[in-house]
């Protein structure tokens, strides 16, 4: 069993973090391999002592581990999700950002977590991701969270005609156009007025993005049909995965999404409560006149 170790080298306890990690991995006689970018924050007194266990890309980790640690928020966690992508490696998702609905772990729990697993004292969560194709071409890029269309740098409603299985589901005039995961629920598309769904309903979420109509409301539709985004415009448009992939498009132009073939799997605590999580991070049912209290 291999372990991976990448992580957000922005983040300023990231370094103390791998650095606990480490020697637990080495207490236990645990395998592993680390990027070289993250093992470079390390000190001199505690370097990795082998060259081989360093990946100098990233797209290399995932071909050499079983598992793999993504240490920062939620947008390291979806980056990471984007190299494994269809290898089927679960994701330990461990939290160094702010609200971390994916990255769930704590770096407390980490090493506790880290033994269990190896003792297959945990379980695996699949999450759906979506595969948008512009322009009926073999181009795709593929979003755990979303995929959202929206215009190229200039500050103008694009016109989106909308199809699910061929049937039109609605015109839009607005900034662009969220089609959401479950997963991705509690992320841009929460902001943009969309539901909260729980992870393991299969459907997607369309939300449109400031429509010039208050009639306009998010829908949700079942995530075995091809949904079919046709952009008449006169300004170019973005197809942003994630926020870490984008195509950019002439128009007007359409773009196909559907589910992709494969899903994201994470690696998650036996005891680990989705409603929980939300409720903490959203920070449900507080009572804010508490901390008003002398």
């Amino acid at each position: 069993m291999i372990f991976g170790i990448r992580g957000n080298i922005e983040k300023p306890d990231l370094a103390a973090v791998i650095k606990r990690l480490l020697k637990s991995f080495e207490k236990h006689s645990v395998d592993y391999v680390i990027e070289e970018s993250a093992a470079s924050l390390l000190t001199a007194d505690y370097k990795v002592k082998f060259p081989s266990r360093l990946v100098k890309r990233d797209n290399q980790l995932a071909k050499m581990c079983d598992y793999i640690i993504s240490i920062g928020g939620d947008g390291t966690f979806l980056a990471t999700a984007k190299l494994v992508g269809s290898k089927n490696i679960p994701i330990i998702g461990v939290n160094l950002g702010k609200l971390g609905f994916l990255a769930e772990t704590s770096t407390k729990e980490l090493p506790s977590f880290i033994s269990k697993i190896i003792k297959g004292d945990f379980r695996i969560d699949e999450r759906t991701v979506l595969a948008a194709r512009p322009n009926g071409s073999n181009t795709r890029v593929n979003g755990m969270n979303e995929i959202v269309i929206n215009q190229s740098g200039i500050v103008k409603t694009i016109e989106l005609y909308v199809y699910y299985n061929n049937q039109l589901v609605n015109r839009y005039h607005a900034d662009g156009l969220i089609l959401a995961t479950p997963t991705g629920s509690t992320g841009y598309s929460l902001s943009a007025g969309g539901p909260i769904v729980y992870p393991k309903t299969d459907v997607f979420i369309l939300s449109p993005l400031s429509p010039h109509t208050l009639t306009a409301r998010p829908v949700i539709l079942p995530d075995s049909g091809i949904i079919k985004v046709k952009v008449n415009s006169r300004v170019p448009v973005n197809i942003v995965a994630d926020g870490n992939s984008i195509i950019r498009l002439k128009t007007p132009t359409t773009v196909e999404i559907s589910k992709a073939p494969y899903k994201i799997k994470i690696a998650k605590s036996m005891n680990s409560n989705y409603f929980k999580v939300l409720t903490g991070k959203l920070l449900w049912g507080e009572d804010k006149r508490k901390k008003s209290r002398v």
